[in-house]
């Protein structure tokens, strides 16, 4: 890669962007991507997407390959040379219960309803496989046991994201805190379009993307835990990879690195918390969600509403920068802010709770950790 008058030529992939262009990108995806990035309707009078410092191509397959690279990152290097041995080492169980006798028309109640099927579909269940009503439930949370994470698996699962998000949370200090841009958002939108994309920033966004392609994908399929828990964190994934290619692609890079750095560091502190939590050692565990709760309170109550969201909302249009692609944003952001209200809302209900006497929990993987327990002492 290199810079040249201020803007990116990236050496190594010219070869993969024709390749994409003249066999990948059909008539049809051409004409459709013309259509919905239509520069007429997104872009004010006399702007053009040429005149965007950003490639479309870049957002959408480079992270691709990145989110593959973190598959095989987790898979090939830091489970078996870092967490496996530190959770033989701490003695962390792997138990995993007998799978149930293999039953198609159960199996598919299963995948629509997991352990909570209507009384209905019980019955026809039962009658369907000569089972007794009672016989079907216990298959359904055998299968359920067998399937779901275990506290070796969400040791694994908490530990890879924790090096990765302290990776990021170091990565993102080194390439924002330079910037002008952190210290003065109204440089944000100062100048626009005029905002080339350096090196640091443009892996910075392609890194994190790749990231959060990679377990968006894997956490879909995952069972267990309550349906509207799991959609929250899946609709937090995607508004994030939205807000992500729609930044990069309408060249509001600047605001957009900014929330990718503010969401890094309560994460780091959480996941470091479950991380002893599930390797047995308790003791660290609420002060570090102690530390948790203050930089959420911080970046996410603080920062995120009334210094990032107040620059989107305050000081675009004043710059000059007001057409459709600004609004869209604004309305990423607002579901964005929904949902940070909605997890304060559930993390002052643990902390009440705590204070109660009733122990510490995260409140966003509660649910998942109760009812997994609740399906044991029933089996």
């Amino acid at each position: 890669m290199r810079e040249a008058d201020g803007s990116m030529e990236f050496l190594f992939i010219p070869q993969i962007q024709q390749y994409l262009q003249d066999n990948v990108a059909s008539d049809w995806w051409r004409r459709c991507s013309a259509t919905f990035w239509s520069q007429e309707f997104w872009l004010p009078a006399g702007l053009t997407w040429d005149d965007i410092h950003t490639s479309l191509y870049d957002i959408l397959f480079i992270p691709l390959l990145v989110g593959l690279f973190f598959v095989l990152l987790r898979h090939c290097v830091v489970e078996p040379f870092l967490l496996l041995p530190i959770a033989r080492k701490a003695q962390i169980p792997n138990k995993r219960p007998r799978p149930p006798e293999p039953n198609k028309t159960l199996q598919v109640v299963f995948q629509r309803y997991e352990t909570s099927p209507p009384k209905k579909v019980l019955a026809e269940a039962s009658r369907a496989t000569r089972l007794t009503e009672r016989q079907v439930e216990r298959w359904l949370r055998r299968s359920f046991a067998m399937n779901r994470l275990n506290r070796h698996d969400k040791f694994l699962d908490c530990g890879f994201k924790l090096v990765c998000h302290v990776w990021f949370g170091i990565m993102g200090a080194a390439v924002t805190l330079s910037k002008p841009w952190f210290w003065d958002t109204t440089l944000c939108w100062k100048g626009y379009p005029d905002h080339p994309v350096t090196t640091d920033v443009y892996w910075y966004y392609m890194i994190l993307l790749g990231y959060y392609w990679a377990i968006t994908y894997s956490e879909l399929p995952r069972p267990g835990g309550k349906g509207s828990d799991k959609a929250q964190m899946i609709l937090h994934h995607s508004l994030t990879i939205l807000l992500i290619v729609f930044s990069w692609t309408t060249g509001y890079v600047r605001i957009g690195s900014l929330i990718l750095f503010v969401h890094e560091y309560s994460d780091i502190a959480l996941l470091a918390a479950k991380v002893c939590h599930y390797s047995g050692n308790d003791a660290p565990t609420e002060p570090l969600f102690v530390a948790f709760l203050v930089l959420w309170g911080i970046t996410r109550c603080g920062i995120l509403p009334f210094w990032i969201v107040r620059s989107v909302f305050t000081e675009a249009t004043p710059a000059g920068v007001q057409m459709p692609a600004l609004y869209m944003m604004q309305s990423w952001f607002v579901g964005l802010l929904c949902l940070t209200a909605i997890w304060t809302g559930l993390i002052v209900r643990t902390v009440s709770k705590k204070l109660r006497g009733e122990g510490l929990k995260d409140a966003r993987s509660a649910t998942e950790d109760s009812e997994s327990d609740k399906a044991e002492k029933k089996d």
